[in-house]
């Protein structure tokens, strides 16, 4: 197996990752439960990890696309590579969210109040932005969805 079909498995879960985690996301800040707000910040690291390794498997996919097709959609590659880069960006940015929470928790502090709603708003950009970067992916292989 090449890296190429590896990004295409592994995209599919900060996809369904985020949409889990705006669900997770949303129980978390109406509850206010220590357990659930730690499952959500640890959840966020654990959707940006995959996030990282969709978007480092992407440059050997495209790769992949270009030797494998006569005359592959170059727009749609290119496209579908800049969202890819947006939302990997925003990712790490939640994942570092994530990780300032836990740490403070790591040092008997509670977190700001204010981490679990930025984290939840970025979750549902981070949503929005996966599907239609996933939705670019498609195209790629499946031109019939145009």
């Amino acid at each position: 197996m090449n890296l190429a079909w590896v990004h295409i498995i592994v995209v599919h879960i900060p996809v369904l990752g985020t949409g889990l985690l705006v669900y997770m996301g949303l129980k978390s800040v109406y509850s206010l439960e220590e357990k659930r707000l730690k499952s959500f910040y640890w959840s966020s690291l654990l959707v940006a990890i995959f996030a990282s390794l969709a978007y480092f498997t992407g440059p050997s996919t495209a790769d992949w696309v270009k030797n494998s097709f006569s005359n592959y959609p170059q727009d749609l590659v290119e496209n579908h590579a800049l969202w890819g880069r947006f939302g990997f960006t925003i990712s790490i940015l939640s994942a570092l969210l994530g990780v300032m929470a836990i740490s403070n928790y790591a040092q008997d502090e509670p977190p700001h109040k204010a981490i679990p709603w930025v984290l939840l708003s970025i979750q549902i950009l981070l949503l929005v932005l996966f599907i239609y970067t996933a939705h670019l992916g498609g195209l790629i292989r499946r031109p019939d969805l145009l």
